[in-house]
Order: C-alpha cells, then sequence, then structure tokens
C-alpha cells in the first residue's frame, strides 16, 4: 500500500504490473493512494460508499477473495493548518466516517487491515518532543481521541507489539530532522482480531530516510501467515 501517489491511474507508472495488480483512487496532482496486490491472488476493488470517504482521493477498499481478506488504505487528511476550522473538521468528520466503515468489518466477524498515513500522533511515545504538537492537528486531543475510537471498535494497532523506543515513521525535510531524530509515528497498520494469530513479524523501515533523495516517511510492513 502507497499513499501520496499524486497522480490519475492512467498516470501511474505501469512496471509494477507485471508481477502486481495495482488498484488506484487517483487524483490529479494530489493525494492519492494505491494498493498492490500479487496476481496469483484473486482480488477487487470494492466501492466505498460515503461521500465524505469519497470528497478526495484518499481511500481504497480491496477485498482478497480466497483469503476472505478486506484492505483498507488510507491517507487521513492534515487538518492543518488548525485554525482552518473548515480543514479541522474535515479531517475529524473523514475519521468518524472511517470509523463507520470500519466497525462494519467487526460486526461481521470479518477479516480486514488498514493501514496507511493515519496523520495523528497517538501518544508522547511517538514524537521525540510531544509537546510540539499539541496544538498541531496530528497531536489535538480531539484527533488522538478519534484514532482511539477507531482502535475500540476492535482493532490491534500492530505497531504497538513491535516498535521500540525512539523509532518513527516520518522525519520532516526541515531542521535537520533525520540527523536529529526528531521524527514522529504517524503510519499504522491495524488489524481485526482474527489476524492477529497470524502475525509473523512487523518492520518500521528506518533505513531508507537515510537514501539521496528520500521519501519524509518510510515503509512499514507487516507479514502475516
Amino acid at each position: 500500500m502507497v499513499q501520496e501517489i499524486k497522480c490519475l491511474e492512467e498516470e501511474f507508472p505501469d512496471f509494477y504490473k507485471k508481477k502486481y495488480n495495482v488498484f488506484i483512487c487517483g487524483e490529479k496532482g494530489k493525494f492519492g493512494v494505491a494498493t498492490f496486490v500479487k496476481k496469483d491472488l484473486d482480488a477487487e476493488k470494492l466501492e466505498i460508499d460515503d461521500p465524505i470517504l469519497n470528497q478526495e482521493a484518499r481511500i481504497i477498499f480491496v477485498k482478497i477473495k480466497e483469503l476472505d481478506l478486506s484492505i483498507i488504505n488510507v491517507y487521513t487528511p492534515n487538518g492543518n493548518p488548525i485554525d482552518n476550522i473548515d480543514k479541522f473538521k474535515f479531517k475529524i468528520n473523514w475519521v468518524d466516517s472511517l470509523i463507520n466503515l470500519s466497525k462494519k468489518f467487526i460486526e461481521n466477524n470479518s477479516n480486514c487491515l488498514i493501514g496507511g498515513d493515519f496523520n495523528v500522533i497517538d501518544n508522547k511515545l511517538d514524537a521525540k518532543n510531544f509537546d510540539e504538537w499539541k496544538n498541531d492537528a496530528l497531536g489535538h486531543f480531539s484527533v488522538r481521541t478519534k484514532f482511539r475510537e477507531l482502535l475500540s471498535k476492535g482493532y490491534l494497532n500492530t505497531i504497538r507489539l513491535f516498535k521500540k523506543p525512539g523509532q518513527y515513521s516520518f522525519w520532516d525535510y526541515q531542521q535537520a530532522s533525520w540527523e536529529r531524530n526528531n521524527g514522529i509515528l504517524i503510519d499504522h497498520i491495524l488489524i481485526s482480531p482474527k489476524l492477529t494469530k497470524k502475525i509473523i513479524s512487523f518492520k518500521i523501515e528506518e533505513k531508507f530516510r537515510g537514501l539521496n533523495k528520500p521519501s519524509d516517511h518510510v515503509p512499514i510492513w507487516i507479514r502475516l501467515k
């Protein structure tokens, strides 16, 4: 799963398509998400019936039939600047809609994985300097409360099983954030109850942030049996 692809489906690079079926929700020049599924798996993109979630290209729902696995790839609105009431309210409403969507899988006892950029700093261990983010749309109390409401529906945040102190998924390009490890954790992989027994391993790939011309995010992944 990747986020912020910033292109339409027809503009997305095709070099992945030899090994993967690529499911895309794209928008010209901004937002956008893409989910890759190996070609030997029977998967399909399903529609999400929610006008708030569909307002921007920030979410895609893919079902892998033979695994009975629903995958929700998300790029949650940033919500900043926080004094822009419309932007911040849209973020809160968007997460509310995600909660309503996600709880259906729990109610149906289905296998569901929700992953991506949640744009939330859940607790003080998820930032080197958490106090700097309390009045930001990523660390604001109401945003963290909404994220925990999502978890309370029955999802496990897999990163909590493996994360070590000082591990993050995002470092700003400014103020030598990477060199000082002044990072934040805003990318997560959530799984429904039946999947918890299938966890084999998990990793945050910090090394990618040290490459030449890197993304400000690094990949995170989970392996399930």
